[in-house]
This record gives C-alpha cells, structure tokens and sequence, in this order.
C-alpha cells in the first residue's frame, strides 16, 4: 500500500495553488506547445503538466494522454513536490520509490519518470513538468537543464496569467469607482439651473458608456 506522503507546507502550498485559479480551466495551446516541444526534446512519448491538488492530480495539458487527472495516490507527481530538485526514476522496476505503483507493475507499464517542480516565488511547488517514457532511461546533465528550464516557462505563463487577472479586477474596480461618481455627479447636475446642464448631462452620459464598454471589453478577457 502506497502512503500519501505530503509537503510541510501543505496548507500554504494549496492556497498558493487556487490563487492561481488554473484547475478545472478549459485546453490551452500555450501549455500544450510547452508539453509537446518537451515530448518532442526528450523523445518521449508523454509529457505532462500537472498539478497536485488535495485528493487528486489535475493535468492541465497531457501531451500523449487522454485522461486529464488520476488520484493523488499513488501518482508520482505528488512525491516530487516534496522536493525542490529533480525527480528522476530511470528504471521503475528497479527503483524501490516505485516498485509497489501499478502504473508500473500494472498494464500501464511505465518505466521512466522524471518531473521538475513548478514552484512559486515563495517556495511552494504547485506540481510538475513530467515526462514518462515505457522503457528505462537516464537524462544527461544538459537535459536535467532543459527540464528545469521548461518548467520555469510554465511558471512564467501561470504568473502572467495571474498578474493579468489582477490588473483586470483592478481595473474593473476602478471603472465602477468612476461610474458611481458620474452617477452621482449626473444627480447634482440636474438640481442645478438649465444653463450648460444639457451640454454636462450628455458629455457624462457618453463617459458612462465608455466606462460601461471598457468593463465588457475586461469581461471578455
């Protein structure tokens, strides 16, 4: 039996997780060149992005696969969050890290692993760039480089994925800010005498539909 073994920070390391508010998110072709170029370097028939979430691993692009999660345990991402540096098995049937997994005992067959870390600015390893390969293998220094490397551009687009979702609910509060003041400055307008109240009147009902244009534009983002 395969014991879930877990990071010392979990906790922070599962908020950190749906910070990123990446799991259960449709296909995406940038996450899925990264997996099928790593596929296409390591000459491996699988590449992987996941994701360790509390009860399960979530890929989200499995270049090779048609599933799109397995159970946390026993997958081998959830062993190599537990460290910062690679996770290389380069015969599983030999390795006693893997020994008892059925994807390797079972049909499935699975021979070598390795897995960087895709790990966040405070240290939290979110999950893995994995590649898997049905017969036994090693890396050379210069390809452990690349691994590393790949999974830092993973991290690099769920960043700017995230920095982006930001700036957009920034902005929306802002234009809701400045709507409710034109709403407002409407309201004290038309107490005012006739004079230049039509001229003001139109001029902040057109800037209330330009703000109402901007938030759908952001809402479409």
């Amino acid at each position: 039996m395969i014991t879930l073994q877990k990071p010392e920070n979990e906790e922070k390391r599962i908020e950190a997780l749906k910070r990123y508010n990446i799991l259960d998110t449709p296909p995406d072709g940038s996450f899925d060149r990264i997996t099928k170029l790593a596929s296409t370097i390591f000459e491996v028939p699988i590449a992987i992005i996941s994701l360790v979430d509390t009860e399960r691993i979530w890929f989200k692009s499995a270049h090779g696969l048609t599933v799109n999660q397995i159970d946390r345990v026993p997958g081998l991402c959830a062993s190599a969050i537990l460290s910062s540096d690679l996770y290389v098995i380069g015969d599983a049937v030999n390795d006693p890290r893997s020994l008892s997994n059925p994807l390797v005992a079972g049909e499935f067959g699975l021979r070598f692993y390795a897995a960087a870390p895709l790990q966040t600015e405070d240290q939290c390893n979110l999950g893995t760039l994995c590649i898997i390969d049905k017969t036994p293998r090693t890396l050379t220094e210069k390809e452990q480089k690349i691994l590393k490397e790949l999974a830092d551009v993973v991290m690099d687009e769920m960043e700017l994925r995230l920095s982006l979702r930001n700036t957009v609910v920034n902005v929306k509060k802002l234009t809701a800010d400045i709507g409710y003041h034109l709403e407002d400055t409407m309201k004290q307008v038309e107490k005012t005498g006739e004079g230049q109240k039509e001229k003001m009147l139109d001029y902040l009902d057109a800037s209330k539909s330009f703000l109402k244009h901007v938030e759908n534009q952001l809402n479409l983002m």
